[in-house]
Order: C-alpha cells, then sequence, then structure tokens
C-alpha cells in the first residue's frame, strides 16, 4: 500500500488565491474596457489599479510574500485567456508583483516601501511597453523615434530640448501614478479595518472546480515539441532577418508565417486588426523618409524603406511567433510538471484561483445600485467579499474526504478485488452508495461491461462493442446515457444521505476528459466527507489525484494487496469520520 498524505495550503496560499482571482478579475474586466475605449496610457491606469488592489490587500492581510504569489497565480490565470497573446500580459503581472514585494522586503511593510514599490511597479508597464517595441521592431525604432523627435523640435524651433527631457516626464508621469495607487491602497486598505462590518453578504458564495476548466484544454492538441521549435525558428528567422541574407530570410518567413497561420488560427488575431496596418505604414515610410535623412539631406531613401520593411516583417514574425507560443503555453503538460517538481503548492493555489474567478468576475462586474463597473471595485464591497470567499475556501480546502484507490493495469482484475471488498464490508452491514462495472464476455471475448448498483442490485448495459451511432463511442465501446444516469443518480446527495462509503468503479480518461462521472466526483469530492473507493488504472493514477485534489489517499496495487487489508483501512475510515456512531456492525 502506498499512502499519500493531504497537505493543505498554508494561510498564505490561500489568501494568495483570492487576491490573485480578484487580480486576474480586474485585468480581465478593466482590461476589456480600457481597450475598447482606446484610453491614452491605458497601460499605466491599468498598473494603478493592480497597485491599489495589493496594497489594499496588503493592509487585511499582512502575510509575507502575499503579493508574489499573487502575482504567480494571476499571471498562471492569465494562460488560460481566449486571447491569442498571453505571454506578454503574464510577464507584466509577475513583474509588478515582483517589484512590488521587493521593495517592501527592502523598506518593510510601511508607507515607503508601498510608494517605491507602487512607483517601480507602474513604471514597470512602460518599460514591458519599450522592450516589447523593441522586441517587435528592433533597435532601428530607437532611431527612427530619435529623427522624427529631432525633426519635431526643429519645426517649432525648439533644438536645444534634447530627448531626455521627454523620457524624464513621461516617466515621472508613471512614477506619480504608481505613487497615487500605493496611497489610495494604503488608505483604502485602513479605511476598510476600521470601519469594516461583520454583516454576512446576501451573494451565495459558489465555487466551480478549477480542474475542470485546466481539463477542458485536454481537448486541444498541444506539442511540447513545438513549443520549442517556435522558439527556435523565431531566433533563426531574426537573425537572417538582420544579415544580408535576404532570399533565405524570406523563404524561412514565408514558410514559418504559413505553418503558424495553418496550424493555429488565432494567431493571425492581431493581424486582421486595422491598427497593425495603420502602424505598418507610419513606420515603413517613417523609415523611408527619415532614415539618414538629416546626414544626406534628402527625405526619401530607398534603404530606409527596406530598412522599414525588414522591421515590419520582423514584428509580423514576431506576433504570429508569439502567438502560437502562447497557444502551446497553455499545455496541461506544462501545468503538470508543476506539481510533479515540487511546485504542488503553486498548482494547488492557481486551482482555487480557477475555481473562485468566475464568482469574482461576476460580482465585480455587476453594476447594481452602481453607475459602472469602476464604482464597483472602490467601495469596500470587494474586501468583505475576498474576506467571506476565503472562509470558504479555506473551510472546503481544510476538509477532504479519505479516498482508497484499488488499481492496477488493464484487464488485471481491478473490479474483482473491489467486488471482494464491497461483499466484505456488506457483510458488515456497511451503507454503501455507488456501482462496479462488471465486464461481459460471450464466448469468453470481452464484448462490454455492466453497471451494477451496490445499493440496489440492478444490472444495466453500460456499453457495448456493438455499434450503435446513437450512443457515445469512445474506443471500441459504445456507452450507454441511461446506464450513466443511474450511475450518476446513485451518486447524488439525496442518495448518499445516511451512507457510510462510496464506490466508483472506474475512474479512468472518459472522467479527466469531464465525461462519465466527472462531475459526480467534484460534487462527492466537494459535498461530502465520507470515504471513498475508487478502481483507477496503474498508468492514470497520478493525474486522478492531481485532478480532484483529494485527502489522505491509499493505494492498493492488485499485484500487491489483498481485500482484507483494503476492508481493514476503510472501516478505520468510516470509524475515524464519527468514531460515536459509525462504528460498522461486527459481522454475523
Amino acid at each position: 500500500m502506498e499512502t499519500i498524505i493531504y497537505k493543505p495550503l498554508n494561510s498564505v496560499w490561500l489568501k494568495a488565491s483570492v487576491v490573485g482571482s480578484t487580480w486576474a478579475s480586474i485585468e480581465i474586466i478593466f482590461g476589456s474596457f480600457l481597450h475598447n475605449l482606446k484610453i491614452p496610457l491605458s497601460g499605466a491606469l491599468l498598473s494603478f489599479i493592480s497597485v491599489w488592489l495589493l496594497i489594499s490587500f496588503l493592509q487585511i492581510w499582512k502575510e509575507n510574500g502575499l503579493v508574489l504569489r499573487a502575482g504567480i497565480i494571476c499571471a498562471l490565470l492569465k494562460s488560460i485567456s481566449p486571447s491569442a497573446f498571453i505571454l506578454g500580459p503574464m510577464i507584466g503581472i509577475f513583474s509588478e508583483a515582483l517589484l512590488i514585494e521587493l521593495f517592501i522586503l527592502i523598506f518593510g511593510k510601511n508607507l515607503i516601501g508601498y510608494l517605491f514599490g507602487g512607483a517601480f511597479a507602474v513604471l514597470s508597464a512602460l518599460l514591458h511597453k519599450v522592450v516589447s517595441l523593441l522586441i517587435l521592431y528592433g533597435f532601428n525604432l530607437v532611431k527612427i523615434l530619435s529623427d522624427l523627435y529631432t525633426f519635431a523640435v526643429k519645426q517649432i524651433k525648439l533644438e536645444h530640448l534634447s530627448p531626455v527631457y521627454l523620457i524624464l516626464v513621461i516617466t515621472a508621469i508613471y512614477i506619480i501614478t504608481g505613487m497615487a495607487g500605493a496611497v489610495a491602497g494604503y488608505l483604502a486598505g485602513n479605511r476598510y479595518m476600521k470601519k469594516k462590518d461583520q454583516t454576512t453578504l446576501h451573494d451565495e458564495i459558489t465555487i466551480q472546480p478549477g480542474n475542470k476548466q485546466i481539463n477542458e484544454l485536454q481537448e486541444q492538441k498541444y506539442s511540447v515539441i513545438f513549443l520549442f521549435t517556435h522558439l527556435a525558428s523565431i531566433v533563426v528567422t531574426l537573425l537572417l532577418i538582420n544579415s544580408s541574407y535576404i532570399i533565405p530570410a524570406i523563404i524561412l518567413s514565408c514558410v514559418y508565417i504559413g505553418f503558424c497561420i495553418y496550424q493555429y488560427k488565432n494567431s493571425m488575431k492581431r493581424l486582421k486588426k486595422i491598427s497593425f496596418w495603420i502602424s505598418f505604414l507610419i513606420i515603413t515610410f517613417a523609415a523611408a523618409f527619415l532614415w539618414n535623412g538629416f546626414s544626406q539631406g534628402a527625405f526619401f531613401t530607398l534603404n530606409g524603406l527596406i530598412i522599414g520593411l525588414k522591421m515590419n516583417v520582423r514584428a509580423i514574425i514576431i506576433i504570429v511567433g508569439f502567438a502560437a507560443m502562447s497557444f502551446e503555453l497553455k499545455n496541461p503538460v506544462l501545468k503538470s510538471l508543476m506539481y510533479s517538481r515540487g511546485l504542488a503548492n503553486i498548482y494547488q493555489s492557481t486551482d482555487l484561483a480557477f475555481s473562485v474567478l468566475p464568482f469574482f468576475i461576476a460580482n465585480i462586474s455587476r453594476s447594481e445600485n452602481k453607475k459602472n463597473a469602476i464604482s464597483a471595485i472602490s467601495s469596500k464591497s470587494i474586501f468583505r467579499l475576498a474576506e467571506k470567499l476565503l472562509s470558504v475556501i479555506q473551510k472546503e480546502h481544510m476538509n477532504k474526504p479519505g479516498i482508497v484507490i484499488i488499481t492496477g493495469e488493464v484487464h488485471q482484475g481491478k473490479t474483482t478485488l473491489a467486488g471482494e471488498v464491497v461483499s466484505a464490508l456488506l457483510e458488515r452491514n456497511i451503507r454503501i452508495a455507488g456501482f462496479l462495472s462488471i465486464a461481459v464476455f460471450v464466448d469468453r471475448i470481452r464484448t462490454g461491461y455492466n453497471l451494477f448498483d451496490i445499493e440496489t442490485k440492478e444490472l444495466t448495459e453500460l456499453c457495448s462493442t456493438i455499434a450503435d451511432n446513437s450512443r457515445l463511442n469512445i474506443g471500441q465501446y459504445y456507452f450507454n446515457n441511461q446506464a450513466f444516469n443511474k450511475g450518476l443518480k446513485s451518486l447524488s446527495s439525496d442518495n448518499l444521505k445516511n451512507k457510510q462509503l462510496i464506490v466508483i468503479d472506474e475512474i479512468g480518461p472518459l472522467e479527466l476528459n469531464n465525461k462519465g462521472w466527472s462531475s459526480a466526483i467534484e460534487d462527492t469530492c466537494k459535498a461530502t466527507l465520507l470515504p471513498q473507493l475508487w478502481v483507477v488504472r496503474r498508468s492514470i493514477v497520478n493525474k486522478v489525484l492531481r485532478r480532484w485534489n483529494t485527502g489522505d489517499t491509499y493505494i492498493y496495487d492488485k499485484e500487491n494487496d489483498n481485500a482484507a487489508d483494503i476492508t481493514k483501512k476503510i472501516i478505520e475510515l468510516i470509524v475515524a469520520m464519527n468514531p460515536k456512531t459509525a462504528q460498522p456492525d461486527k459481522k454475523n
């Protein structure tokens, strides 16, 4: 037997889940709001709101490392955004959190630390924009902008004004905005702590299974190899564009762009916007007119035109390539690596944040008794909502049912072993809800499975190898929807009343893809502490455990363990749940 003891998240990670999901909600709601209105300096405004939010929460929850953890979670939440471009925003979110955390570490949790943290967090939005433009167009953009500035100041007779002054003015605007956000957050958080009431929210707190949202991505086709291929292709293509190898650069660029357009439909999303092609024309002709224009006395050069075209081709390569990479970064395999490489806290926290994100979005964006979403976020309700939500997820996260898993290879006799355990428990008058999947043979050939309801002793055909287009087809089997309904009914909350054990045979790829018994497993893991007996094939045990974040888990292998030991462990779990009333009857 292998025992996996459930390790709940500590207080900091639980609070970071709430803060991260709140932050992500704001990024989604206000990011779309500012983007649609085309407001100037929208990046600075969004960063201002982020600083305000984070500093406010630091007045309510003062744990060290809260902001950095919230930044990691918010960035990961951004990774499932339907947007084609997630890499840049993820880096921007993480940078803001890192800078605030850094200055708090240096100066402490006081107004000085908040001012520096807020100033540099908002300033990072400007630096992020500058770096993004340099990545898109290269350092030739700097020369074009410098020439354009020189041309402009000459027209207004202010040649003595160095570009440094303009840079300083813009930098000052961002720094002041960041400091204002920090002060506003500091005051808002303290005001809430002084005047907060303890009234119960009328809103019902609803939490959706976070991993369900993650696993919906599994039906899409991802490739880790493609991720690294994109990175290599972008680097090589850009090197060729910047060199004198024009023909190879054109060929490779066309091939790579064509591949991305064919493989990733969303990669063209940004290129379809008219704003991109306006900037394309501006950069092309600005380069043609300004490149060496002052030194050569000519305000249109072929060399400048070629450089402008190169800059735009470079931008197209990066836009299309990064959109493709953003898609591959959503690969659930990469998320699973977090769990298997010692980053289980991040995985579980992100899962919790996923689960509460829809609730936060719905409540923040709701405009009841408010003129708009901005007034909603400026009220104390968002902090009261966060505290209420924290209490709910603390309760749900800390209390998990004990799980006993019978595992082994396919067709190795897992169900037979589970049946022996169930029979032994029924002899002790254990009240069981659930089912077993009994194999059906015709002339010693497996032709399907019957669903055996343990409580009613009813048999229903679950699946068959006989083709039936009206049924769900998975591999060689055609599944009977009526059997699914009966199985789900046996696992319903009404049927679990007064039961002592839940049996599910089996949990497989169907459930990992949100079909079969998936919804019932979500409910039973969330709504009851009844011990459960699962049958899971050996190759997917770890995926199943990560999928549902179970409590203490005891894994028994068909090859090495017996029914008596499994029965004993289940009885221990039943008695531990309720020592006074759950003691099973002795065997007659």
